[in-house]
């Protein structure tokens, strides 16, 4: 009967030992883990997109345009036609896999350059500044998102005499 009292006593000691061991080391190692993929990941709201941007389509941005610059049921009829030729040609050129990145781009600037120009033919002279000013917030806003070439300080924004701020050293 002492014998296995014994045995008995050393199993549950065994077993004691064995879960002290393994418990923090199972523990270390979901630390390890979990380290390991909060590394990985990027932080939430870092400024990443989830998915690609998609400019809206062009009734959206006509209602937008219309809300901004105030634009008249006639103005309205003829620059939906514009938006739509302009989602129309980025499309293609965005599923012309027989031009560069650079070409791309090249294609992306002229098209928007032309859509604008059309754009403001329709605008009156205030809808135009009003115009102008939307753009360079929104160019802003992407300067201001878009990261530093590695190894430059990022640019201050420009005062309102349209000079950067001097950089604090």
């Amino acid at each position: 009967m002492n014998q296995r009292k014994l045995f008995c006593s050393m199993s549950v000691s065994a077993a004691i030992l064995g879960l002290a061991l393994c418990v923090p080391a199972a523990m270390q190692a979901q630390d390890t883990t979990s380290q390991q993929q909060s590394q990985q990941a990027p932080p939430p709201n870092s400024g990443m997109p989830m998915r690609p941007h998609h400019p809206p389509s062009p009734k959206r941005q006509l209602r937008h345009l219309t809300k901004v610059l105030n634009l008249t049921a006639d103005q309205q009829q003829q620059m939906l036609p514009i938006l739509r030729e302009r989602d129309k040609q980025m499309r293609a050129i965005h599923e012309n896999t027989s031009l560069t990145p650079q070409q791309q781009r090249q294609q992306m600037r002229a098209l928007m350059q032309g859509t604008r120009q059309k754009m403001e033919a329709v605008m009156t002279d205030s809808q135009k500044q009003q115009f102008e000013q939307m753009q360079q917030r929104m160019r802003d806003r992407m300067q201001q998102n878009r990261p530093a070439p590695s190894g430059t300080q990022p640019q201050a924004p420009p005062d309102s005499s349209g000079q950067n701020s001097p950089q604090p050293q």
